[in-house]
């Protein structure tokens, strides 16, 4: 099966196919025109590989929904070694989420002390009791969290 019948079966651009392959996530064999060639499953494998990165699983931890799904079973999720790539998304969001809930309560607390300080007619109000780059400071911006601080200057 050529690379594009499994990007069309599969829902997804052939650059992700590519990109799967590339990861290992499924394989082709060179034709002697110098084609991929795909097995028929590749397309579910590819679908699979997909939809579990769109609901949050890395797709390095993909590989043993696939495997199960080429094992024979019916559903990728069959196999009880899917079970920890499970667990570690939830971790993941769980992380992300409590992450998110610092820098909103951060947020909160910023507009509340400008609000505190507002006064009618004015354009600007000074003397914040807390300046916004002393809660930047104050929150703990991780990588491993996969959230970026984009848009925001130093100070």
């Amino acid at each position: 099966m050529k690379i594009g019948e499994v990007a069309r079966t599969a829902g997804v651009s052939v650059k992700t196919v590519r990109h799967y392959e590339s990861l290992g996530l499924v394989t082709s064999r060179r034709r002697t025109n110098g084609y991929r060639d795909y097995a028929d499953d590749a397309p579910r494998l590819v679908a699979e590989a997909h939809a579990l990165s769109r609901a949050g699983i890395r797709l390095e931890q993909t590989r043993p929904f696939l495997d199960c799904l080429s094992s024979g079973s019916d559903h990728a999720d069959d196999c009880i070694t899917t079970r920890p790539a499970y667990r570690a998304a939830i971790d993941d969001l769980t992380e992300r989420i409590d992450e998110l809930s610092r820098r909103r309560a951060a947020l909160e607390e910023l507009l509340a002390s400008a609000e505190a300080r507002e006064e009618p007619g004015c354009e600007f109000a000074g003397g914040a009791t807390r300046s916004v780059s002393a809660v930047s400071r104050s929150l703990e911006i991780t990588q491993s969290a996969g959230i970026t601080n984009k848009g925001a200057q130093n100070s």
